[in-house]
């Protein structure tokens, strides 16, 4: 049986996903887990932002615990079908998916579900529904087509394909590729620059980012300039600007 290690220091949450003896695996024990960390991230005022990561350096995911899908009668004519891993969207909070060895099936959702994804050279990452004759749900057909593109995306989803982290990094589906043992050192690193941040402005950088691709342009660009008026009037934009003229560090609340 797996478990969800959580822990918060300096304002980021590290979710570690712990069940090295089924490439962690995500079981029921597990996906509560889950359910329960993304909702302290989303309400704890004390944390900013948070880094995803798997037990070990074999695996970050995957995907769902197949062993306890057939025990819970999840195929078949009658069958219940896969449970859903839950999905850090909409927490306006950004998450950084730190990916070591395998991410594939689930644990592909759950990377994908993330903002920023830190890869290892040596990472597996992709869609293996079809290889189990299953479709790729878990909204990685629909997440996938938006970070890469249609054409790229088919080629994963239709032929299952697997990518290693320099072609992941090639086709943008991580934003930096590294040596292995470095993964999650530069994941915490850029958690640390995001913490940063003032929360407020940077909960509103991601949902302008992610709600605009759904509205007209024009409409997008004066919604982002209504929240970025709003910015301005806020006491942590006056930190900053104060903190700049004054030669030191902004505080933020």
């Amino acid at each position: 049986m797996g478990r969800i290690d959580f822990s918060v220091q300096d304002g980021i949450a590290v979710v570690v996903l712990d069940n090295p003896a089924k490439r962690n695996a995500v079981d029921a024990e597990m996906r509560a887990g889950l359910t329960e960390a993304y909702t302290r991230i989303q309400e704890d005022d004390d944390i900013r932002v948070a880094v995803i990561r798997g037990a070990g350096d074999k695996a970050f995911s995957s995907g769902g615990d197949i062993d306890a899908y057939q025990e819970n009668s999840s195929f078949g004519p009658e069958g219940s079908g896969p449970p859903p891993i839950p999905r850090p969207w909409p927490i306006w909070k950004p998450f950084i998916a730190a990916i070591q060895g395998y991410a594939v099936g689930g644990g592909f959702a759950l990377a994908l579900a993330c903002d920023l994804r830190v890869v290892g050279r040596s990472a597996r990452m992709g869609p293996t529904g079809l290889w189990r004759g299953a479709v790729q749900g878990a909204q990685q057909s629909q997440r996938l087509t938006r970070l890469i593109g249609l054409s790229k995306a088919l080629e994963l989803l239709l032929l299952a394909r697997t990518v290693d982290g320099e072609e992941a990094a090639a086709i943008g589906l991580a934003q930096r590729v590294v040596a292995d043992d470095d993964v999650v050192d530069v994941a915490m690193e850029w958690a640390g620059t995001i913490a940063g941040y003032s929360p407020w402005a940077v909960a509103r950088t991601k949902e302008l980012a992610y709600q605009g691709q759904n509205m007209p342009l024009a409409e997008a660009f004066a919604w982002e300039a209504d929240v970025a008026l709003e910015g301005y009037r806020r006491e942590d934009a006056l930190e900053g600007f104060s903190a700049f003229t004054e030669r030191r560090d902004p505080r933020f609340g």
